[in-house]
């Protein structure tokens, strides 16, 4: 089964984000689980996630079928101990909030270590996401790649081997990988997408593949820069991304839509159902 969709609002009720998903032809879907420029939101209401679950029911949505994105000001790398313990406990709320919506998988961006050893900043992002997974038992994590621009850590393979390897609840971390993210930190996605997927599997296994984030690029490869264009329109190119829907590692997986042109979606959508 492909899972096939856009990351869509959750403006007005949580709940409504699954009509706006269906209503764009998706079979799959990403959300935040609250405002994600802010630190603290209002409670999740129980009857607000009952309708979110009943609307997953009502438009026949699968649950593994959506990935929650965790919030931009979690920064799980950092070393400051007051933006740890913010961003601990808000990564806590969001992943209690997953919980409650019935869903399972919440994907974070590892953060930046901004000074020092970056394998000091990769062992604190490590140690966070396990904390979480202690106090969230029914969730898993998966964790993003990035660029790699500046101090932003995770954008090599080797990276989230060392992300997992300093981890103790590696059975319940897992991997999304962005194409735009891939090809910016030099993985060319355009030529070797099914050759990338093949090495993520050898390394990882195909378990630890959560979920994909498809995103053309509108910059070059290997500019450590993170700029997300339209499907076919950027530098990576649509035939990469018909590689990736038919590679066996992407089977039942949430394949998730960040392209900027919110306009596009539904097209986006049908053209990669029907790839």
């Amino acid at each position: 089964m492909r899972f096939i969709g856009p990351h869509v609002s959750i403006k007005e009720n949580i709940a409504l984000s699954v009509e706006r998903a269906y209503g764009l032809g998706a079979t799959g879907f990403a959300i935040f689980t609250k405002n994600q420029r802010i630190w603290s939101a209002p409670e999740l209401k129980e009857a607000d996630a009952r309708a979110f679950k009943e609307n997953m029911a009502r438009y026949g949505f699968n649950p593994s079928s959506v990935l929650p994105h965790a919030g931009y000001l979690i920064n799980p790398a950092t070393p400051d101990p007051e933006l740890r313990e913010k961003s601990l406990a808000l990564f806590t709320d969001e992943a209690q909030r997953t919980a409650a919506l019935g869903l399972s998988v919440i994907n974070i961006h590892p953060g930046a270590y901004k000074e020092g050893d970056p394998d000091d900043g990769l062992k604190r992002a490590s140690s966070m996401i396990d904390e979480v997974l202690r106090r969230v038992p029914s969730i898993r994590i998966a964790i993003e790649n990035t660029a790699g621009a500046g101090t932003i850590t995770g954008s090599t393979f080797e990276e989230l081997d060392k992300l997992l390897t300093f981890a103790s609840e590696k059975d319940r971390i897992g991997f999304t990988l962005d194409t735009a993210h891939l090809f910016g930190s030099g993985y060319d996605v355009r030529n070797e997408a099914g050759k990338i997927l093949d090495s993520f599997v050898s390394r990882f296994g195909k378990d630890k593949l959560f979920g994909m984030h498809l995103n053309d690029s509108k910059v070059p490869l290997a500019s450590h820069k993170d700029r997300h264009e339209s499907i076919g329109l950027g530098l990576i190119g649509k035939d990469a991304f018909m590689t990736i829907i038919h590679h066996s590692a992407t089977d039942n997986i949430p394949l998730i839509l960040e392209t900027p042109d919110e306009s596009r979606w539904k097209d986006e959508v049908k053209m990669l159902l029907e790839l």
